[in-house]
């Protein structure tokens, strides 16, 4: 359990060449007992066990265009489980069950509880932020990495070359996949007015004092002066 309240469970993923680079699965509780897994991570028997503690899995989320590796074998384990994605991933993965795309209105049992938000101006991208009400945390995936401590030199060097080593930032990768400022400056905008207080992200350390304005400054690139100067503090 984090310290925003939202379940959060880590993998030590191994890219390609060998590369360590952890992930990390949230865990949105809904009412009822109910649970929204964001960006499945591998679930064997004593993390589906731990699950079941929390509740039951009613929903199973791709956040974006790239985390979509461990949705199969989760839509295998949950069967009952509605998947939700970007409208763009089934021509990704045509082989995938997707019961709901993300850009349509939300289940009432689910939008009870969360908010999406829409990271426009990145279509090969993307992504979706949530923000889970009663936990007063918004959760991102790629958008920003918050890699403290990599492990070996090979994470250290892509981190570097991302512009974002053992810091909050937006890769380099996030920005040349940028095609609409605009759109991308008023989703941004948007994050920013949602009131949390904790930032939970699928690859870093997740945030728990000063979470808005540290998102604000990290995505300042993206603001006009002066609207960053507005963002909350």
């Amino acid at each position: 359990m984090s310290q925003s309240g939202l379940p959060v469970f880590d993998f030590a993923q191994v890219l390609p060449l060998g590369m360590c680079f952890p992930a990390r699965m949230t865990v949105l509780p809904l009412g009822g007992g109910q649970l929204a897994l964001v960006s499945p991570i591998p679930i064997d028997d004593a993390l589906g066990a731990q699950l079941a503690r929390l509740g039951e899995v009613r929903y199973l989320i791709a956040p974006n265009l790239l985390h979509h590796l461990y949705l199969p074998a989760a839509c295998q384990r949950y069967p009952e489980a509605r998947v939700l994605a970007p409208p763009g991933l089934l021509r990704k993965r045509p082989e995938l069950r997707i019961d709901l795309t993300l850009d349509q209105p939300l289940p009432a049992e689910l939008s009870a509880a969360v908010e999406v938000i829409a990271l426009a101006g990145a279509p090969a991208i993307s992504e979706y932020a949530f923000y889970h009400r009663p936990a007063r945390t918004l959760v991102l995936t790629d958008l920003v990495f918050h890699v403290l401590s990599p492990e070996g030199w090979l994470a250290h060097l892509m981190l570097w070359l991302g512009g974002c080593h053992r810091r909050l930032a937006a890769s380099r990768f996030w920005r040349m996949k940028l095609r609409d400022r605009t759109a991308f400056a008023a989703s941004v905008q948007s994050l920013l007015e949602r009131p949390f207080d904790s930032l939970v992200m699928a690859h870093g350390e997740p945030i728990h004092e000063q979470a808005r304005p540290r998102l604000a400054s990290a995505l300042s690139w993206a603001l006009p002066p002066r609207a960053a100067l507005a963002a909350p503090s």
